[in-house]
C-alpha cells in the first residue's frame, strides 16, 4: 500500500507500530518528496491484511485539536493539498506500479481529448513550480523531447516575470502520459516541477465531490498474497500521487 500525509514526526518505528496492528508487515520503506513530506510503501503478508487498514487509515485525521481549530478560525477547515487530497488526513490505498499509472493517465488523458472536440484538440498539462525567468520557450525546450507540442503558454507578470506556471499541450495522450511519467517532481533550477492534467474549474470541483463524498472512498483493490507492494518503495516519487496544480488560464486550473 502507499501511504502519504504521515506527520514529520514520524520515523520507520512510528509507521511499523502504526501499520503493523493491521497484519505481519513483510516490507516497508519510509521516504521523502522534493519538498521534504514523508510517504512510505508497505507490503503485508496477506491480502486481507492490507484491505482492513486501507478501511481503517485512509482519511484518518492527524491534526492535533488546536491545529483543527486554527484551521476552522482560519476558514480552512476543508483546505486541500495540490492533489487534491484533504489537509491533515492520511492518504492509504493500494500502491500503483509504473505500469498501471501510465495506463490511468493514458485513460484520463484519452477521455480529456475527446470531451470537447470543438474546442482546441490534445492534452493540455498544467506545470507549476517554473523559475521567474521561464518563458515559452523553456517550456518547449523542456517537454519537446516527449513528442509534438500544439501549443504552450507561461504565465507572467507586467514585469516579464513568470508567475511560476504556464501550460503545454501535447498532440496525443500517450506523448502527455509520458511527459507527465518522466517530468512530475523532476528537479530544474534547484525546484521540482509539478506536472498534472489542466482542468476546468467546475470539473476539478465535481472529481473532488465525488472523490471525497462520504462512501467514495472505495475498497482497497488488493491483489493476490504479495500483490499490494506496487514499486516495493523504489520509486522515490512516491507512486506520483501529485497530479493536479492550482493555477488557471482560460478557464482552466490544475487540483
Amino acid at each position: 500500500i502507499y501511504i502519504k500525509g504521515i506527520p514529520e514526526t514520524w520515523d520507520e518505528g512510528k509507521v511499523n507500530e502504526e501499520f503493523g496492528a493491521f497484519g505481519s508487515i513483510t516490507s516497508m520503506a519510509l521516504r521523502q518528496d522534493p519538498k521534504g513530506r514523508n510517504f512510505a510503501f508497505i507490503n503485508y503478508e496477506e491480502p486481507e491484511q492490507a484491505k482492513k487498514c486501507v478501511e481503517a487509515m485512509h482519511m484518518k485525521e492527524m491534526r492535533a485539536p488546536e491545529e483543527i481549530e486554527k484551521a476552522e478560525a482560519d476558514g480552512k477547515e476543508d483546505e486541500v493539498g495540490q492533489d487534491g487530497h484533504p489537509a491533515g488526513k492520511l492518504y492509504v490505498q493500494r500502491a500503483q506500479s509504473k505500469a498501471e499509472r501510465q495506463a490511468e493517465l493514458r485513460d484520463k488523458f484519452a477521455g480529456s481529448s475527446t470531451k470537447e472536440p470543438s474546442k482546441r484538440q490534445g492534452v493540455n498539462l498544467y506545470v507549476k513550480n517554473l523559475e521567474e525567468s521561464a518563458n515559452e520557450e523553456t517550456l518547449r525546450a523542456l517537454f519537446e523531447p516527449f513528442g509534438a507540442i500544439t501549443s504552450v503558454a507561461a504565465a507572467s507578470d507586467d514585469q516579464g516575470k513568470c508567475k511560476g506556471f504556464g501550460f503545454v499541450c501535447f498532440a496525443s495522450p500517450d506523448e502527455a502520459t509520458k511527459a507527465v511519467t518522466e517530468m512530475h517532481l523532476k528537479v530544474v533550477k534547484g525546484k521540482p516541477l509539478y506536472v498534472g492534467l489542466a482542468e476546468r474549474r467546475e470539473a476539478r470541483q465535481e472529481r473532488l465531490r465525488q472523490r471525497y463524498s462520504p462512501g467514495a472512498s472505495g475498497g482497497c483493490g488488493c491483489g493476490p498474497k504479495g500483490g499490494g507492494k506496487g514499486d516495493g518503495g523504489k520509486n522515490p516519487k512516491g507512486g506520483m500521487p501529485p497530479m493536479y496544480g492550482n493555477g488557471s488560464q482560460g478557464g482552466f486550473q490544475g487540483g
